[in-house]
């Protein structure tokens, strides 16, 4: 007599396996190699420490910056802080707005954007991934320019005076407004990145994210010429107003109205009229939020139909 065991039938469920789902530190590992491994990103990087070393060569070789730093150490500590954080405002500025646009419009342009989809990537994920990326690698080139002025000042220093101890020895203040100088740098990483995130999300394209994102900062500084000749065709002093709520001028008055013990240079476009250093915080930050808020809406509300 045989005996016939039926194994238990096998719930369907159990036969279908779910597809591997992507994890979004591996999404920000793609996101950096596709960062690094893009030859113009070297490229900018090399011309901007060129000008970097053509900016601390007109620095040591100027006879009126050793006289200074001798006669008034104050003085000459402020002007490289003022010189040193434009530079990075600009030069960086313009490496930021270029490797955002295009990090994060360039899947759009190219059609990948529909395989990392199907792949079960989140669009949200995907943004947020690029923006930890971009985050990280602005914070990184932030530092390394931080060390490498610091090193530039020292050796300046040490040269010039035969000791450190003209900086070493200045007021509190002055340390106080080298952190103030700190933070305005990571305000301007943030914001270009926050901006060339949002125009090339609204664009879904690469060239009109490179394009408006180098075109806004202009724009914007030219825009103060425009209202202070409407204010003197009109006399309308609410032109003039509208200047303090312009992202571009609040970002370049920061560091006037936030070091108050000494008046700090603007080397591009300020507010027509007089703000608070609350203020240009205040607006600055509600420009980032609305960025950010932008690039996350227009990326969660919008399909990819194309």
């Amino acid at each position: 007599m045989s005996v016939v065991t039926r194994a238990a039938p096998v719930p369907e469920r159990a036969l279908v396996r779910r597809p591997p789902h992507p994890r979004f530190a591996g999404t920000v590992r793609g996101e950096i190699l596709k960062l690094t491994r893009q030859r113009s990103t070297w490229v900018m990087l090399g011309i901007g420490v060129l000008l970097f070393l053509i900016v601390v060569a007109a620095m040591v070789s100027a006879p009126d910056s050793r006289d200074q730093l001798r006669q008034d150490p104050r003085a000459f500590f402020y002007l490289v802080l003022n010189v040193f954080l434009s530079v990075f405002d600009a030069g960086a500025g313009i490496f930021l707005l270029i490797v955002t646009a295009r990090l994060t419009a360039m899947e759009y342009s190219s059609g990948t954007i529909r395989v990392l989809l199907a792949r079960g990537l989140g669009r949200v994920t995907l943004l947020g991934a690029k923006l930890v990326t971009l985050t990280a690698a602005g914070t990184v080139l932030f530092a390394v320019f931080v060390a490498a002025t610091t090193a530039a000042v020292y050796a300046f220093v040490v040269s010039s005076a035969g000791t450190f101890h003209p900086i070493a020895a200045l007021p509190g203040t002055a340390w106080h407004n080298l952190e103030l100088n700190l933070l305005i740098g990571l305000i301007s990483v943030v914001v270009n990145i926050l901006l060339a995130t949002a125009v090339a999300v609204l664009g879904r394209s690469l060239a009109f994210g490179l394009g408006a994102a180098l075109a806004f900062f202009p724009a914007d500084n030219f825009g103060t010429i425009v209202l202070l000749l409407l204010e003197r065709l009109t006399h309308q002093h609410f032109f003039a107003e509208i200047s303090a709520y312009m992202l571009g001028p609040n970002l370049n008055v920061l560091q006037r109205v936030l070091e108050t013990d000494h008046r700090a240079g603007v080397a591009f476009a300020s507010p027509l009229v007089p703000v608070t250093a609350t203020h240009a915080l205040l607006v600055i930050a509600a420009w980032a939020v609305a960025f950010l808020a932008l690039a996350i809406s227009l990326t969660w509300r919008r399909d990819i139909l194309e």
